[in-house]
């Protein structure tokens, strides 16, 4: 396993979610996966770029050509989702970090969309049945509406997981532990007893 590069040890480690994995190893792999999306991008353009002119007149021809290549690209990043989660979960237990705080951005994004909900659609319910029967809102009341949409958003979805998104970018800067913590010996060998 020493013999393959760095960047494509997540493949080599597959599904493998124990143990450690450096910052080098991490950050590789993301920048392997940005690397990734940008050749499919460009694969996806270069199907696509040559029948852009069809998109007005032809539009069914273009969308055939679009579906044809936007499978093949998500069967790629389903295949490497795996790798990039069990590359994560490591890179937590480095940090001596349970690897369930992978999910963190997702939990709170839905907790998120459910506060939204809860608040935006009693705020609207509420000016609805204010507004003369609810048969006609006016425009000041619409732009009152769209505020509450965008501060409800704002403050129920977009700031909790922006939040969330920085800890993890902490925990992923994070050095890891030295020597070894309870998911096994420090990579980089710091600590760890030799065996002779």
């Amino acid at each position: 396993m020493s013999k393959v590069p760095l960047m494509f040890q997540p493949l080599v480690k597959y599904a493998d979610f124990n143990g450690r994995s450096r910052r080098s190893e991490f950050w590789l792999w993301v920048l392997f996966r940005i690397i990734i999306g940008i050749a499919l991008g460009g694969v996806l353009l270069f199907t696509i770029g040559s029948s852009i002119h069809l998109a007005e007149n032809q539009p069914e021809l273009f969308m055939q050509r679009y579906m044809t290549a936007m499978p093949v690209i998500q069967l790629v990043n389903l295949a490497l989702l795996l790798p990039s989660l069990a590359v994560g979960v490591r890179r937590l237990h480095d940090i001596n970090r349970s690897g369930w705080w992978i999910v963190m951005p997702v939990i709170v994004m839905i907790v998120g969309f459910i506060l939204f909900f809860i608040v935006f659609g009693t705020s609207l319910f509420q000016m609805i049945s204010a507004s003369n029967g609810g048969n006609e809102i006016t425009d000041a009341q619409g732009l009152e509406i769209a505020m509450k949409l965008f501060g409800s958003m704002t403050l129920c979805i977009l700031l909790p997981v922006l939040i969330s998104q920085i800890v993890m970018l902490i925990f992923y800067v994070t050095d890891g532990t030295p020597g070894p913590n309870r998911f096994g010996p420090d990579p980089k060998g710091r600590g760890n007893t030799a065996v002779f």
